[in-house]
């Protein structure tokens, strides 16, 4: 069975030969640039420049490295990553030597970076954002959603925003649809690799007028709120057609991400985001089936327990990154309770839930563990929780691969 073989087995309801390796495949199964040189070490790899792939500064993950670690799965593309990546050209005109944390990296030409006197690095092409001095992230800073020190604050959060200024685009570009379906091609016919899409449409995660302003509408004028929301699902539809049309037969699963819990529950309640939400996602995701065979692959961090059947009812294939470490997230028990309603993809090393002093074994057993439960009966992919830290050990890397080649087997 091969890579696209065995993934498609996972994501059709089927139980195939192993689970997959899904590390690297989409944009939150990942790791940071700076972890990307110790997996290159962990694999016997020779050390080279990783390639920026999304804000979040984690790594492209390129084909050498995926065959090395006999990964399943390959990102097609991000918001970030050069459109042309993976066409089989020439592509090293369209990426530049940046020199971040004292090491080598490569982001696209388009990109610029600037250093403060603080030590701070602003990144200039995305929108400003700081990565303060010491810290391995960069921080979008929205200078349109602060509450300032004024007293007319409250008042003016009061004046609500109006959908008829909100109009997403119904189109995708045909530049972009073009470079995707070349790439996507490449990939179908020179690889084996099953092929996932990056977060490309409209998603629902629009906050009009601000995060305060947001909260306000959906308690007090939900049917506002429900407009916008109306809109881009209209949208997301419109722009899956054209995308459908254009890599459609060669893509597998497409990503579409929302952050809806924290590390308790869900960050607006479970009632109040059925009553806003859920009419829209189960319209997306309905239309979505009835457009596409790339399958739903839905990105939320948290603790999503108490709205994973909700997900189920409206749609969603696959959830990542399935942070074990939230309440009520532990393997065991979204396994036990959502096993054959969706497909987990992640779950197995928890950044948030390991310590980086744990040894190689303390780390191996635990993943194991993770893998073991999440396995049973197929449904899950193999990958950690969101994209590994630039401070997790190469040994934990290392531990975290051996303990799935050890326990692929279902």
């Amino acid at each position: 069975m091969n890579c696209r073989e065995r993934v498609r087995h996972i994501i059709n309801g089927r139980v195939p030969d192993y689970i997959p390796n899904g590390l690297g495949g989409c944009e939150t199964q990942g790791l940071h640039i700076l972890a990307y040189y110790k997996l290159q070490e962990v694999l016997g790899l020779p050390p080279a420049p990783p390639k920026i792939c999304t804000f979040m500064t984690n790594a492209v993950f390129e084909l050498d490295l995926i065959k090395k670690m006999q990964g399943d799965i390959i990102l097609l593309a991000s918001p970030r990553m050069c459109k042309s990546f993976y066409r089989g050209e020439n592509i090293n005109a369209l990426w530049k030597e940046q020199i971040l944390w004292n090491k080598k990296f490569e982001v696209p030409v388009r990109d610029s970076f600037s250093r403060k006197s603080d030590g701070s690095i602003i990144w200039e092409t995305a929108g400003g954002s700081i990565c303060p001095d010491g810290g391995y992230f960069f921080d979008w800073i929205d200078l349109n959603n602060s509450a300032g020190s004024n007293s007319g604050f409250y008042e003016e959060i009061r004046e609500l925003p109006n959908p008829d200024d909100y109009n997403p685009s119904h189109d995708l570009s045909d530049e972009l649809l073009r470079g995707l379906e070349k790439s996507a091609r490449f990939l179908y016919q020179e690889t084996d690799l099953s092929i996932c899409l990056g977060e490309t449409i409209t998603d629902l995660q629009i906050q009009p007028g601000g995060m305060i302003k947001w909260l306000v509408l959906m308690k007090e004028q939900p049917e506002i709120m429900r407009e916008f929301l109306d809109k881009s699902v209209k949208s997301a539809l419109s722009q899956l057609k054209q995308l459908n049309q254009a890599v459609g037969k060669y893509v597998d699963i497409l990503s579409i991400a929302h952050d809806l819990g924290d590390n308790r529950d869900i960050l607006i309640g479970a009632d109040l985001w059925r009553e806003i939400y859920k009419k829209p996602y189960h319209d997306l995701f309905q239309g979505w089936k009835k457009l596409t065979g790339m399958k739903i692959n839905f990105h939320s961090c948290g603790s999503i327990y108490n709205i994973l059947d909700d997900l189920a009812d409206c749609g969603v294939d696959i959830i990542n990154p399935v942070q074990v470490s939230a309440r009520n997230m532990s393997a065991e028990k979204i396994k036990s309770k959502f096993g054959g309603k969706i497909i987990f993809w992640g779950g197995a090393y928890d950044s948030q839930l390991f310590n980086t002093s744990e040894t190689y074994e303390e780390i191996y057993r635990k993943v194991a563990d993770n893998i073991n439960i999440l396995k049973r009966n197929g449904g899950f992919i193999f990958s950690g929780v969101h994209n590994l830290s630039p401070d997790t050990p190469a040994h934990h890397i290392k531990a975290m691969l051996d303990a799935w080649e050890d326990n692929k087997f279902i």
